[in-house]
């Protein structure tokens, strides 16, 4: 029986060393509690309270007996390896003791009968369940053999001059004997349930405990090699965290902002609430400027009672140094216009070659013909200076867009009015060029309409389109519509521009592909027309689109937008 509780009564706490630090807790208990216990007791007997207990003769042996075996147990304790074993015997022995004490300060009279629940206590918490019902049985047998004996009259001499009374029956001690023995043993089931919960808890508070030393790991190690700069900053706005990302963007060490208002340490970056990403320029401690993209959101930290129960406001900014990215984005600009450039070069010499030859034939025949200039016939004379004039017009045309497509004029915004450059528009295509032969022009405008905009700008724009539109229309009798008002999108005010035909119109496909430079289905055409187009509408802020209708083949849609408040 001993041997099968010696090998299942483990623990009740999995650790072996904080099991055997509650056992030495428990040997310094008996020693204090027993020496409590004897020296209380012969005081107040010293004082003349009725109280039963051996005389020194027997007492100091006990109390020595006590000091000698829990000292060595305490140092046998520091030897050996498991201790549930051990736990238990000392438990056992600290119920002989307190039997013993029982039985020698009364048996069934005694004032320490209560004490006997200590050690099943004890057992309940430091072993198992098992050990704590197997020292209440223990405990049980122990009172129960205490009262037997007193039944018997086996009871210590000194006991008749003290205020001991036999018991009047053998019901008495029953009734005793049934108390205490259901007492010791719920006392083991409840401290026994009470330690498996504490190990349970214990157990969940280890795991937590793991997976948040877990976390904390991983977020430092994120925290500290993410290449985004991090600052946190609690509801007075000092900086509270402050990342290794942060101090390599702002040059700033982590002793010299932690602690200090965000605003004084970094004035540039200013934190306003629906902002989203926003860019500054930012000088470092060196005199080094860079350029920072930053953002920043609000953390959802406890609620504080000091803040009168409102939400701190913590906030956690995120930096970016963006000056190579910027830088890298302009170069790539450059080498894309230069692309665009050496591309554009080649189609100039391209369309440059036919004028050329035309010209050049053109001179040779004049020149032949110069000693008899005035034998030539009227009409031959006229075509020749008519093929020259074209040419060279043809010429500078190609010449002034691709100039336009390479060094874009600066934007410099005026409010005009929009009917006024329209009409100056088609007035002038009227007189220079021939493609609103035949096609009528309908304006929708208003009378009072006023573009913001760069007007000479926006008037290579509407040349461009219309003159699209009248050669697209002209495959086909119709119309061209140049329609224009005032909207919104969103919260911002546009003025949106139409230029609608009835031609053919653009295959879905190519909707895109007609702004980019070069592209071109007709025979005469550069190419650059729309990609100027886009140039000039994205510089200004704005987008083109191209849409169709039922009744429209082909619909340009211009987006500009208007300021924020009108000039007065």
């Amino acid at each position: 029986m001993l041997r099968f509780l010696f090998k299942n009564v483990p623990p009740a706490i999995d650790s072996e060393q904080e099991t055997r630090r509650h056992l030495l807790w428990w040997l310094l208990t008996r020693i204090v509690l027993f020496s409590l216990l004897f020296g209380l007791t012969a005081f107040f007997r010293e004082r003349g309270h009725n109280i039963i207990l051996p005389g020194p003769a027997l007492s100091l042996p006990f109390i020595l007996g006590l000091y000698v075996f829990s000292v060595g147990s305490a140092l046998y304790l520091q030897r050996i390896r498991t201790v549930g074993r051990f736990g238990l015997v000392q438990l056992c022995f600290d119920t002989l003791a307190f039997t013993l004490l029982v039985y020698a300060t009364g048996c069934s009279q005694s004032d320490f009968t209560s004490l006997l629940i200590l050690p099943v206590i004890a057992a309940g918490l430091i072993l198992s369940r098992l050990g704590g019902l197997f020292v209440a049985a223990i405990t049980t047998f122990s009172y129960a053999a205490v009262l037997a004996i007193e039944q018997l009259r086996w009871v210590p001499g000194y006991f008749i001059d003290s205020p001991y009374k036999p018991p009047a029956s053998l019901l008495t001690g029953t009734n005793l004997f049934a108390i205490y023995g259901l007492l010791f043993f719920l006392a083991a089931l409840l401290s026994g349930q009470l330690a498996r919960r504490l190990r349970i808890t214990e157990e969940q508070l280890q795991r937590t405990a793991l997976e948040y030393d877990r976390l904390s790991i991983l977020y430092k190690q994120i925290f500290d090699d993410i290449s985004t700069g991090i600052i946190t900053t609690d509801q007075n706005d000092f900086i509270t965290s402050y990342n290794q990302a942060a101090e390599r963007i702002t040059g700033y060490r982590s002793q010299q902002v932690l602690g200090q208002p965000f605003n004084r340490c970094f004035p540039a970056i200013q934190l306003q609430e629906g902002q989203g990403r926003s860019v500054c320029d930012f000088v470092r401690p060196d005199a080094t400027a860079i350029r920072v993209g930053y953002s920043f959101s609000f953390l959802n930290m406890p609620v504080q009672e000091e803040h009168g129960g409102e939400a701190s406001k913590w906030k956690v900014v995120t930096l970016q140094d963006i000056s190579l990215i910027e830088r890298m984005e302009r170069q790539m600009r450059e080498a894309e216009k230069m692309a665009a450039i050496g591309e554009l070069s080649a189609s100039i010499a391209h369309d440059f070659r036919n004028p050329l030859a035309a010209i050049s034939g053109s001179a040779q025949i004049l020149s032949l013909e110069q000693d008899n200039i005035g034998g030539l016939e009227p009409s031959t004379y006229k075509s020749l200076l008519g093929i020259i004039l074209r040419e060279t017009g043809r010429m500078a045309k190609t010449i002034t867009d691709f100039l336009q497509f390479a060094r874009p004029a600066t934007i410099q915004p005026e409010w005009f009015d929009l009917n006024r450059l329209v009409d100056e528009v088609l007035a002038r295509m009227r007189t220079t060029t021939n493609t609103m032969a035949g096609t009528t022009v309908i304006k929708e405008i208003d009378q009072q309409l006023d573009c913001w905009a760069d007007r000479q700008q926006m008037q290579t724009v509407l040349t461009h389109l219309v003159d699209n539109a009248c050669q697209a229309a002209a495959a086909q009798p119709g119309s061209v519509v140049i329609a224009a008002g005032e909207g919104n999108d969103g919260d911002q005010g546009i003025l949106w521009v139409e230029i609608r035909d009835r031609g053919p119109g653009i295959p879905e496909p190519l909707r895109e592909k007609v702004f980019t430079p070069f592209f071109s289905n007709r025979a005469d055409g550069t190419g650059l027309g729309l990609a100027i187009v886009r140039q000039i509408v994205d510089n200004h802020g704005g987008r083109i689109e191209i849409d169709a209708s039922a009744d429209y083949a082909c619909i340009m849609r211009l987006h500009l937008p208007m300021p924020q408040a009108a000039p007065l």
